[in-house]
C-alpha cells in the first residue's frame, strides 16, 4: 500500500468510526457526515486517479446506493444507512462496495440474530411486534463489511 492509497483508507476509516459512534448513540447517521464523506471520497478518488478515479467514485456511489435501496423501500433499513453505503462506494469503487454491502448484510443478520437470542434469553419484548420492531445501529455492520472489503483489496484476493 502506497502513501497515496493510505490517505483515502485512513479518511474512510475515520469517517466510519464517527458514523458508528453517532449511530450507536442516537440511531441516526447525520446528513452532514454522509455528505462530507461523499465529497471527500469523490475528491480523493479524483486526486489520486484523475478522471478514472472520478468515474470509479461515481459508479461506486451508485452501486452502494442501489444495493441498499430495496431494503430502504421495504422499510427494513434507514436512509442514513443507504447514504452511508453510497459514501463508502465513493471511496472504494463499485467492486469493493458490492463486497462490502454483501458482508455488511451478513454481519447485520448476525447482529440481528444475536440481539434476538439475547432478548429471547432475557425475556424482553419477545412478542411478534417487538421482534419486528427491533432496531440496531447498522453503521457497525457497514463498517465490518467495509473492513473486509479493504482487507481483501490489500491482500489482492480475487473475488
Amino acid at each position: 500500500m502506497t502513501f497515496l492509497d493510505f490517505i483515502p483508507t485512513a479518511l474512510l476509516s475515520g469517517f466510519l468510526l464517527v458514523a458508528v459512534c453517532i449511530d450507536h448513540r442516537s440511531h441516526r447517521i447525520p446528513n452532514w457526515l454522509t455528505g462530507t464523506m461523499l465529497l471527500v471520497g469523490i475528491s480523493t478518488q479524483t486526486l489520486t486517479a484523475g478522471f478514472q478515479g472520478l468515474g470509479s467514485a461515481l459508479v461506486g456511489m451508485t452501486v452502494g446506493l442501489a444495493v441498499f435501496l430495496l431494503p430502504y423501500i421495504q422499510k427494513s433499513m434507514a436512509a442514513g444507512d443507504v447514504k452511508l453505503m453510497a459514501a463508502v462506494g465513493a471511496f472504494i469503487g463499485a467492486k469493493l462496495v458490492l463486497l462490502a454491502a454483501v458482508v455488511s448484510l451478513v454481519a447485520g443478520a448476525s447482529i440481528g440474530l444475536t440481539l434476538l437470542a439475547y432478548r429471547q434469553i432475557h425475556k424482553t419484548n419477545t412478542s411478534v411486534d417487538g421482534i419486528l420492531s427491533m432496531k440496531f445501529p447498522y453503521a457497525s455492520a457497514i463498517a465490518i463489511g467495509t473492513a473486509v472489503a479493504l482487507v481483501t483489496k490489500e491482500f489482492q484476493w480475487t473475488l
